[in-house]
């Protein structure tokens, strides 16, 4: 199938993301990866400790393929030390070894958020994966972005991304600034302010979180706002179920958008981006194939399995100078096709599956439960009214008062009653709830974070 006519008018992207087959790909892939690991076996302290551990050495990889031979990284290998996974380039040429950024992950096994350091030559390809994601989306030169992302107490890619996605194809973005994460940031607006803005500008795409676009739209059609001109809406870093994008198609309609659609994007801070989707429901597209591999093993064998069917969700990385990770395993599970894409063409990985978190299970009240059970069920029954499930001790005080599993619910948005809320969470892990009704905005993302969680376990541990 023919490209999107945005892609063959720009040549300029043809060594990073524009392949007319699998070969041209692949071809692309060795030479990177050949690069990478004369780099990873001589000055990456982790894997050169875990090559050896294996019983593996450099010219044990002179294929991609051969890639499956090292054992996984897993998250906790990274939060554990992550200055390990820094190239050492101190005596390289000074894009190399020159730190451009700092971003961190939401958080670590101790509570403390873990470091991915970019290098000006990661920084010079984050722009270009940026505006391939852009042009997978099908963003022109005529948009017009609004951020919608807080800013945070610890540099999250979200909200500066944006604006680096903005740069890379010279469109205009507006840094609408939702709260305040700190007493010391006073610039933050409040949610009429943030409406009024994207209304001003007439902001064609809005980009940032569903649970805090949904509050958008829904104030726009309660205020009268113009968001006709709104014709895209990108969301992130929450999952997007079938009946939430519904609801915020709605939505779109109330504020005026009759037309917008909705891309949502898998992105995690390992990535500096996201794989996104061309039209809704087209797979989550891989927009710097070259530089990213994308793999999906059994979570058993932790081996590749064929294309198309389910597993965990691997990314190494083929063509970096700071953080670097081989076989990480992201911490979700999908299914992946190399086919090129039957709606834009794209020869590149998609995942086909929405990814699905790995959580570890929890024991709560002598029962074993799969935090995404509940979370899929209340998406299911809630659409995108923002919500919380917290596990907290039901006497903090007394440790050995049991557990009690609160749900927290957004008052005003929807007519769920509480029995049905109940029922819902009973049944998909044998618990019955604590229903607490909040008030609209209470579960807004702010301080450290920039995304929900929408399951935490707050017993002391």
């Amino acid at each position: 199938m023919a490209l999107n006519a945005t892609f063959v008018a720009s040549q300029a992207l043809e060594p990073d993301y524009i392949f007319k087959d699998l070969s041209s790909l692949q071809a692309a892939r060795e030479r990177a990866f050949h690069s990478t690991m004369d780099l990873v076996c001589d000055r990456h302290d982790f894997y050169r400790e875990r090559i050896g551990q294996a019983g593996l050495h450099r010219s044990s990889f002179s294929c991609l393929s051969d890639l499956s031979r090292l054992p996984l990284t897993l998250k906790s290998d990274y939060m554990a030390s992550p200055a390990r996974f820094v190239l050492a380039t101190e005596d390289l040429d000074i894009e190399s070894r020159m730190v451009w950024d700092t971003m961190y992950t939401t958080g670590s096994s101790s509570g403390q958020p873990t470091p991915f350091v970019s290098t000006s030559f990661d920084f010079f390809n984050i722009l270009t994966l940026q505006r391939n994601m852009l042009q997978l989306r099908g963003v022109t030169e005529r948009d017009v972005i609004a951020n919608l992302f807080p800013l945070t107490q610890v540099p999250h890619g979200a909200w500066i991304r944006v604006l680096h996605a903005a740069a890379s194809l010279n469109v205009p973005v507006i840094a609408t600034m939702p709260g305040n994460p700190s007493a010391e940031f006073t610039l933050g607006n409040g949610l009429d302010r943030v409406v009024e803005l994207v209304a001003l500008h007439r902001a064609t795409i809005l980009w940032g979180v569903p649970s805090y676009v949904y509050r958008v739209l829904q104030r726009a059609a309660e205020l009268g706002a113009d968001f006709s001109a709104v014709r895209l809406v990108f969301v992130t870093g929450e999952a997007l179920g079938e009946i939430a994008r519904q609801d915020m198609q709605q939505a779109l309609i109330r504020a005026g958008a009759l037309q917008a659609h909705i891309s949502v994007s898998y992105g995690a801070t390992e990535l500096q981006g996201g794989l996104v989707e061309c039209v809704p429901g087209s797979g989550y597209h891989n927009p710097l194939p070259a530089q990213m591999l994308f793999e999906v093993v059994d979570p058993i064998t932790h081996q590749p399995v064929p294309d198309g069917q389910p597993g965990w969700v691997v990314l190494s990385h083929l063509h970096r100078r700071g953080t670097v990770l081989l076989r990480y395993a992201l911490g979700d599970m999908s299914a992946l096709t190399r086919e090129p894409c039957p709606h834009c063409g794209a020869v590149t990985d998609r995942l086909i599956q929405m990814p699905q978190r790995v959580d570890a299970l929890l024991k709560i009240k002598g029962m074993l439960v799969n935090p995404s059970v509940v979370t899929q069920a209340l998406d299911a029954l809630l659409g995108a009214t923002p919500y919380k499930v917290s596990v907290v001790p039901a006497e903090p005080t007394q440790g050995l008062a049991g557990d009690v599993l609160r749900l927290q619910v957004e008052a005003g948005v929807v007519g769920v009653p509480s029995a049905a809320l109940l029922q819902c969470v009973k049944q998909a892990c044998g618990i019955t709830p604590e229903v607490v009704w909040v008030p609209s905005q209470t579960l807004m993302t702010q301080g450290a974070a920039w995304k929900a969680r929408k399951f935490v376990d707050l017993r002391p541990h």
